[in-house]
């Protein structure tokens, strides 16, 4: 399917983020399928049917919560979706939320699609609303989540236990991307 200029959220140069549609639940199915994206999400595997999902994520469609917004992260060359990236939690009376993001299409991966979507929902996230914080949870031993996380932005603030998980918890303020954004534009020219 064509992606409408309407649904586009924010455009890099290798993805660009987009609203999701009842298209995307077959894949989305797929990698919460997945046993070893579930790992690295730190999620069980949905036991739900394709049948199941396809009818819970055609009600999530129709009632967005303003507390959470998820959007298809799509290729700009060849579109095709990847994966997705979402914002979470948000407490707007400490003006902050969490991150997530999985790229299920592995021929991405380490390619920087992931740290461009990121990059993205950074920038959408911190000009579309009164947000000051941005941060996420990832797994103590996915050092390379980690170096990605840094590489757009996020810094190291603690370390959370969830169950049988430990986790890094990284955030990034509001001031500090902006001061980054700057300085790479900057350094660009």
């Amino acid at each position: 399917m064509v992606t409408s200029p309407a649904d586009v959220v924010a455009q890099g140069q290798l993805v660009l983020l987009r609203r999701k549609r009842l298209e995307d639940a077959e894949l989305d199915w797929i990698w919460r399928t997945d046993p070893e994206l579930a790992e690295l999400d730190a999620a069980p595997v949905s036991p739900l049917t394709f049948e199941q999902y396809r009818n819970q994520y055609s009600w999530q469609l129709r009632s967005t919560p303003v507390y959470r917004s998820t959007f298809a992260v799509e290729t700009v060359e060849e579109p095709r979706h990847i994966g997705n990236v979402m914002y979470y939690n948000t407490d707007f009376q400490r003006r902050e939320t969490e991150l997530g993001i999985l790229l299920g299409d592995r021929t991405t991966w380490n390619g920087g699609y992931g740290r461009e979507a990121v990059g993205l929902l950074l920038d959408y996230v911190f000009t579309n609303t009164s947000l000051t914080r941005i941060y996420l949870h990832t797994l103590d031993w996915n050092v390379r989540a980690q170096r990605a996380f840094a590489a757009a932005g996020f810094r190291d603030c603690g370390r959370v236990r969830r169950g049988r998980y430990r986790f890094h918890q990284m955030h990034v303020l509001r001031e500090w991307f902006w001061d980054r954004e700057y300085q790479r534009r900057r350094a660009r020219r």
